[in-house]
């Protein structure tokens, strides 16, 4: 097999844009169909599983942060409200989309989390059909077992099933981000134009820019892959506008629609110099840290930016003008300390590829202990990224080590994803888009190792020798893997608890994150405001004094702290505290209207 190989690589097949080697011939050794098909079977029945294990949980049937504000956006949306009153601060497509189910099928998480499994599977059929695609003759053997096992691990991978069953707009965008690998991959096959494709593939990042505003970001290399193999001057012409044509088209009914509601003809949302000044600022460590502490929640995610931007220019600014101040603050640091922001972009960088799969609201190594399924599927982001390494070693020598051929999309995807991630901050699930390019790759490493395994004439590899390095590939990741963020999943825990009523159990969570992490100064917080619900008032200052000492930057630990001492009779130290508060945030409904009280005497 490696002979019949090495002696085609300088042969170029009739039709092939890249001059492929040729591959092996097409035979009834693998019946492709009957195969690929269960293996998406088997991809719905673990997502389905997966489901039935967590339907009832917290984070599921109960929604927390991002999924809490998706679920009431949709809702609004879907009782006829459709155009709103403000610019987008947040991308619209995922709650217009959950409107249009909860329209269809009523106000039902279910229903969103099976159709986001279906359409999780359809997409692991694209990138199957993607892989194949990377062969000239996509017929033979070697297409059909890439393709398969491509297909494979696409189902397996677990932060996919993970995903796919949350109130979370990941699912989907790793379902358009493969459709469009396909699209990209077959339209460089073709010799003609293929401008419906080059048009879907612009309309298809159109979409994922309004799910992920970062997407646009790609744009410049997903044009590069477009012009990259034309021969002709118009070719690159028609590729480029089709592509950009199609963006537009998507992208035009947004601009429109917040120029008409808010005077700011932005094509996706006002955030992007919010979230560049979050991941670039004297005080970024590279993830998530709220401009001000603990308002960390989507609702006060954009107030909070545009009031401060408001009280630094003294006048009412447009939403475009909000996003232009945080990015003004951003860039005028990376030009006084140009040594830190680029210390800064290499530890992002080192953060997005990180095997640790970073939380945000929801913990996936806490549910993975609550789904038997979840825990059991061996493939994860270090396994993807360790087989992806060498099957992209190989795929490069193969190709004769240029950097033009068919794999080209999948270089200039993951490239373009890392850096439109990293120029803002990381989460693991802001990388999840990437793994779609790495999975053609990772199952390339598989399929040369089962050549190498089985070919008669090599003594190099045993079967037995192959199998361990896939299962060292698969575990190593595996046992390196930390535990739960327990104070992250306890205050979130609490969180839920204390909005459902249950209070006992949203102190015992408090309690529990507290205990992780002493410098939680939110779960100090909360255990003063539940104290104080009971009057129990020697524990809520002993708790809000705990949470000032933590963050003394808070403004609603001392606006609390000030209502406390307000009840207890405590006038003049509660003056005080307001007085702070009014100074670091004089717009605090809480401490004005306590303040009010006191000027009109009501507590005197």
């Amino acid at each position: 097999m490696e002979a019949v190989r090495s002696g085609a690589r300088n042969e170029v097949l009739a039709g092939d844009e890249y001059g492929e080697a040729g591959e092996h011939s097409s035979s009834p050794l693998l019946r492709y169909g009957p195969a690929l098909s269960a293996i998406l079977f088997l991809g719905l029945a673990l997502r389905l599983m997966h489901w039935w294990a967590v339907r009832t949980r917290p984070f599921f049937a109960e929604l927390a942060m991002d999924s809490q504000e998706y679920d009431r956006w949709a809702r609004v949306v879907a009782s006829g409200n459709w155009l709103g009153s403000e610019v987008f601060f947040q991308a619209p497509l995922y709650p217009y989309t959950l409107a249009v189910i909860y329209r269809i099928f009523g106000h039902s998480y279910d229903a969103v989390y099976l159709l986001q499994s279906v359409l999780a599977v359809c997409a692991c059929f694209a990138l199957a059909e993607a892989a194949r695609s990377l062969h000239s003759d996509r017929g033979g053997d070697r297409a059909k077992l890439h393709g398969l096992l491509t297909a494979a691990l696409a189902s397996l991978y677990a932060p996919f099933v993970f995903y796919d069953v949350q109130m979370a707009k990941e699912s989907a965008a790793v379902s358009i981000t493969c459709f469009l690998l396909f699209l990209w991959i077959d339209a460089r096959r073709r010799h003609c134009f293929a401008v419906v494709r080059w048009l879907s593939i612009g309309c298809l990042l159109g979409l994922l820019i309004l799910l992920r505003e970062n997407a646009l970001l790609v744009l410049p290399f997903v044009l590069a892959g477009a012009w990259a193999g034309a021969k002709r001057p118009v070719a690159v012409a028609i590729r480029g506008i089709s592509i950009v044509f199609g963006i537009v088209l998507i992208l035009t009914p947004v601009a429109l629609r917040n120029g008409f509601v808010g005077g700011s003809f932005l094509p996706t949302t006002f955030q992007g110099g919010t979230n560049f000044y979050i991941g670039n600022n004297p005080e970024a460590d590279g993830t998530y840290r709220p401009i001000v502490p603990g308002k960390q929640i989507p609702r006060l995610e954009r107030t909070e930016p545009t009031r401060i931007a408001e009280e630094d220019r003294g006048r009412e600014l447009t939403a475009s003008e909000v996003s232009a101040y945080w990015l003004g603050r951003s860039l005028d640091w990376m030009v006084a300390e140009p040594t830190a922001f680029l210390r800064l972009q290499l530890r992002k960088v080192m953060l997005f590829w990180r095997w640790y799969e970073w939380p945000d609201a929801v913990d996936y190594a806490w549910v993975r202990r609550q789904s038997l399924v979840l825990w059991l599927l061996p493939v994860g982001f270090g396994s993807v990224v360790l087989l992806a390494c060498v099957g992209f070693f190989l795929r490069w020598r193969e190709q004769m080590c240029r950097w033009s051929g068919p794999d080209l999309p999948l270089s200039l995807w993951t490239v373009g994803w890392t850096v439109s991630t990293v120029i803002f901050f990381v989460f693991s699930r802001y990388r999840i888009p990437v793994v779609p390019a790495l999975l053609p790759w990772a199952a390339w490493s598989l399929v040369r190792l089962w050549e190498v395994s089985v070919d008669g004439r090599s003594r190099r590899l045993s079967p037995w020798m192959a199998g361990l390095l896939v299962a060292l590939a698969l575990l190593l990741p595996r046992a390196m893997e930390p535990g739960p963020r327990q104070d992250l999943v306890q205050y979130n825990l609490g969180v839920l608890h204390r909005d459902g009523g249950r209070t006992a159990l949203a102190r015992e969570a408090f309690v529990a994150a507290y205990a992780v992490d002493s410098q939680h100064f939110l779960a100090a917080m909360n255990l003063g405001l539940l104290a104080a619900k009971d009057r129990r008032w020697a524990e809520a200052e002993l708790w809000l004094r705990r949470a000032l000492a933590i963050e003394p930057r808070s403004d609603d630990v001392r606006a609390n702290l000030g209502a406390l001492l307000l009840a207890t009779g405590r006038i003049e130290e509660a003056e005080e505290e307001l007085r702070q508060v009014l100074q670091a945030n004089p717009s605090h409904p809480q401490a004005r209207r306590n303040l009010d009280l006191l000027g009109r005497g009501n507590f005197r």
